[in-house]
């Protein structure tokens, strides 16, 4: 029998609701929310006897991604996004501007939440699988041991991003058994462990190309790489990260086509690393346990579209771009401006025909209308930007590629079940040519960036293209933007400044603001200090 953990469709809705129980009995949960039947049936003993039980096992830990729809939006894309001044917020969290985020803002508060109930089932399932692996529950030895490598790999990816965001956090390698109030590690000592765990990870998981279909979405050697690569250089073992990256040479390849890259019928594509998966069923529910989509896609749209555009991009990005830079449309779109996708039309949205038709409060119909009195098909135009309230008109693109968000095919109100990508195989280029640099091999710094601005310039897919050299000459501020290009409204931009150790200097230099001391990291949760005395807030909260 071929058992699966298909955490994309049925198979993990089959198999959450069991397993959630089972860990809130093992890992000692106390959220009501986790409370769903009677479970006094339930134990270890009676549940881990079958195949399908590691498997629902292990698809508990990727769950930890849905916790909340802020785990995504606001855990990881606000910090990649807004601190890099390319991306501002018209909703209530404006602080990301002058980087005084508070320490009560609780979507971090649910991150840091998401987080550790990700380590904490990963920490339950590994002694758990091995129990099952030495009583032969298993078919095959190779069987179990994919799944604890999984496990390993989601452990060490929800540090990646907890240490991206905060620096030093608590580290959890085991089943907490005490209290539980643990002091912060240092920022080097969980980027060790990132390391460690993606080691062991890589060890027993498959090449993507391995993967059936139905699989896709699960850890692979090829994520467990990437990951551990990154991990070094944040600690600075150049040559150590290089290593890793090396091996992915002849596993991964760029688009030759820069907007492919997010297009929804390109999941999983060849530049694709690490995806988290959405649902296509999942439903907006505020307060609810298991939110399977997502709404970064509708957060960034006009308000003319989704009636938010809380995420808008900042005009110095748009006009950032070089001449002839294709990232420039799949990335950011302007006044007067079509949506690059041919999949999108803005006169199709419900909201853009009712604003052309009775206006939008003291905003007249005619903002909305082309030269005919049609709704328009372009971004607000020239004279009259989308720009409602202080919004600039430029907005991100990237995650807005699905036509049924927002209602156009009749979708639910504005969530999306489009996968996020976490890692590409661009971001493993650069971050490869930063580990040259740092290494003063500057000749194969800069091919790789090459080869990076060939896609970019659409070189890859017309070899007679002509590249310009890049605005600058110094190779780490190349790298630098590079970065800036390549990931704005991603889900890295800013911890790959960060990590570079240049970015107090770049957000200067580009936009004349001085970061306050300590402002680069994201406070710890204060809801988290009041509840573990040992937990010491990061400098300049």
């Amino acid at each position: 029998m071929k058992h699966k953990l298909n955490i994309t469709r049925g198979y993990f809705v089959k198999h959450f609701t069991s397993i959630l129980l089972l860990l809130f009995l093992i890992v000692g949960c106390s959220e009501d929310f986790l409370v769903q039947k009677n479970t006094t049936s339930i134990n270890e003993e009676t549940l881990f006897t079958e195949p399908d039980d590691g498997y629902s096992l292990v698809t508990s830990v990727y769950a930890a991604f849905y916790y909340n729809v802020d785990y995504t939006l606001k855990g990881i894309w606000f910090t990649a996004n807004f601190l890099t001044q390319d991306f501002h917020n018209e909703g209530s969290d404006t602080f990301w501007n002058t980087y005084e985020v508070p320490t009560d803002f609780s979507a971090l508060n649910t991150f840091w939440i998401a987080s550790y109930i990700g380590v904490s089932r990963a920490n339950a399932a590994i002694p758990i699988l091995e129990k099952m692996k030495a009583n032969g529950v298993f078919d095959t030895d190779a069987e179990v041991d994919q799944l604890i490598s999984e496990c390993y790999f989601l452990r060490g990816f929800f540090y990646y991003y907890l240490a991206s965001d905060f620096g030093g956090v608590p580290l959890e390698l085991e089943t907490v058994t005490d209290e539980g109030l643990h002091p912060r590690a240092t920022q080097d000592e969980v980027f060790a462990s990132v390391a460690s765990d993606m080691e062991l990870a890589f060890e027993n998981l498959p090449w993507a190309a391995d993967l059936d279909a139905e699989d896709a979405g699960r850890a692979t050697k090829e994520a467990a790489l990437a990951y551990w690569g990154e991990a070094l250089m944040w600690q600075k073992d150049y040559s150590g990260a290089i290593s890793k990256f090396d091996q992915l040479a002849s596993k991964c390849e760029l688009e030759e086509d820069f907007m492919e890259i997010h297009n929804i019928d390109n999941w999983h594509g060849k530049e694709s690393i690490f995806e988290i998966q959405f649902l296509d069923y999942g439903k907006m529910n505020w307060g609810a346990y298991g939110v399977h989509n997502q709404w970064i896609s509708s957060f960034g749209m006009p308000v003319a579209v989704s009636g938010f555009g809380y995420a808008y991009a900042d005009k110095a990005l748009y006009d950032s771009f070089e001449t002839g830079d294709t990232r420039k449309a799949a990335t950011v779109v302007g006044p007067g401006d079509e949506h690059p996708s041919d999949l999108i039309n803005f006169e199709d949205y419900p909201k853009v025909i009712s604003f052309a038709t009775n206006g939008n409060g003291s905003i007249p119909a005619t903002y909305y209308q082309d030269e005919d009195g049609n709704p328009l098909n372009t971004c607000g135009t020239a004279d009259n930007p989308w720009n409602e309230g202080t919004r600039s008109g430029y907005y991100g693109t990237k995650f807005w590629r699905n036509p049924e968000t927002c209602g156009t095919k009749g979708a639910s109100w504005f969530m999306s079940s489009d996968n996020i990508m976490m890692m590409r195989y661009a971001q493993v280029l650069l971050s490869k040519a930063e580990c040259e640099y740092h290494l003063s091999n500057e000749t194969e710094a800069w091919a790789l960036v090459d080869e990076v601005r060939d896609r970019a310039f659409g070189k890859l897919a017309d070899a007679s293209v002509v590249v310009p050299e890049p605005v600058e000459s110094d190779l780490m501020k190349v790298i630098l933007d590079e970065y800036r290009h390549e990931f704005a409204g991603e889900m890295s931009a800013w911890f790959l400044l960060r990590r570079s150790g240049e970015h107090i200097d770049y957000i200067k230099e580009k936009f004349g603001i001085d970061i306050p001391t300590g402002k680069d990291l994201m406070p710890i949760p204060q809801t988290q200090i009041g509840l573990n005395p040992n937990l010491e807030q990061n400098p300049g909260y």
